[in-house]
């Protein structure tokens, strides 16, 4: 069963979170342990829910249901070449200071680089911000998708890389605190 039937949810991309939620929350009604269901049955019931809540594997998800196949690895959109560039930097930068911070050896070498971890947390966001709009992008080519125009396999891996760099920058960012 995929996961779009397991959370009794029409075969689409367009799912918004709270929709994903309330599908979640109605199959778990049956499915919990606690309701009859077993652990292994809402153990499924959060792996799709998890395969769903996430662009990229939604999109998978949606091409396996649709029998579509395609090329999983391959080349990513040029837009997202650039953007790696600013990716790329704001994580380097903020390894840098992580770097310097570890190996300052009292807190006021540490303090003198809070100027430095206050410029990475800043490029870090200025990247977040980036890949929350390309994400945002991505996704609204979901109905062109759903009508058959344009590579879903593109989308897909352009979504895969869009959400890897996301947990890439939140992770640095908490870092630096």
């Amino acid at each position: 069963m995929n996961p779009f039937e397991r959370l009794g949810l029409e075969k689409r991309l367009a799912i918004s979170e709270a929709e994903l939620r309330e599908a979640f929350r109605a199959a778990g009604k049956s499915g919990h342990p606690d309701a009859g269901g077993s652990g292994d049955g809402f153990a499924l019931l959060q792996d799709a829910f998890a395969r769903l809540s996430s662009p990229s594997r939604r999109l998978r998800c949606w091409l396996e249901a649709k029998g579509l196949s395609g090329e999983e690895r391959g080349a990513i959109s040029p837009a997202l070449v650039d953007l790696f560039g600013i990716v790329g930097a704001a994580l380097q930068q903020a390894d840098a200071v992580t770097q310097r911070r570890e190996a300052a050896l009292s807190a006021l070498a540490k303090a003198m680089l809070e100027p430095a971890v206050q410029q990475a947390r800043e490029a870090l966001e200025a990247a977040l911000d980036h890949v929350a709009t390309a994400l945002q992008a991505e996704e609204a080519r979901f109905p062109d998708l759903e009508a058959g125009h344009g590579d879903p396999w593109l989308v897909a891996r352009d979504l895969a890389f869009l959400e890897k760099w996301q947990a890439e920058l939140k992770s640095r960012f908490a870092g630096l605190w």
